[in-house]
């Protein structure tokens, strides 16, 4: 991705040795660049991080086929992911348009918000008449991440697509990981480099009320 988005700029022809033995291809990466676009190479490189990779989580049991073929068919929102790494910084505006397309990933394309998507979700698992107790079957997994969740991420994605949009410099000047906004922090004595996973509670107290006497229930039974 990191070099379909560059090949374009770059002026000789460029080839991709994949695979081996009767499988091996030579993939004309200038080509595919030139066929895709400029504009669309660098909506599939903010994708492609957004969604998850080496150091960008993914959203559990979603991969990258189905959100991609949704994304193709919400053209509106391709100009959010060019937006991706132009700015070290996450603009509110990007920041809703990266929630937008969440819930568009969790089959909700009429709702902007993950978090009344996680409500609508659960009511769904529960039973409309029903009321959540420890009984309730809920898989969290799921579940759209929340909001205090889904911000960091984007804040990881947009710092690792800002460095890769910036490869073909020797120099870069950038702000640290653990900076503020950047969705990365230090931990313990050692100051280990770890993703901020929340920015506030992930559940409502009432939802790990019921959760703690469902784990009670399992080992008084066990």
């Amino acid at each position: 991705m990191i070099l379909l988005y560059h090949a374009s700029r770059i002026n000789f022809s460029i080839y991709l040795d994949h695979g081996s033995g009767k499988h091996r291809t030579l993939i004309n990466v200038t080509e595919l660049s030139e066929s895709l676009g400029p504009d669309y190479c660098s909506t599939l490189l903010g994708f492609y991080i957004f969604t998850g990779e080496d150091c960008t989580s993914a959203f559990k049991g979603k991969g990258k086929v189905n959100p991609l073929k949704k994304l193709e068919k919400t053209p509106k929102l391709h100009k959010a992911f060019r937006q991706l790494g132009a700015d070290w910084m996450v603009t509110d505006e990007l920041q809703e348009e990266m929630e937008s397309f969440t819930c568009i990933m969790y089959g909700q394309a009429r709702m902007t918000s993950v978090d009344t998507v996680r409500v609508k979700m659960m009511r769904k698992m529960i039973g409309a008449d029903k009321v959540l107790d420890s009984k309730s079957k809920v898989d969290l997994e799921r579940l759209p991440p929340p909001k205090v969740c889904l911000i960091p991420h984007v804040q990881r994605a947009n710092y690792r697509v800002a460095f890769y949009k910036r490869a073909d410099k020797a120099i870069i000047e950038s702000p640290k990981p653990h900076d503020p906004g950047m969705g990365w922090e230090k931990t313990g004595e050692e100051e280990v480099l770890e993703p901020v996973w929340a920015i506030g509670p992930i559940l409502p107290p009432s939802l790990v009320e019921v959760l703690a006497q469902r784990a009670v229930r399992r080992a008084r039974s066990s």
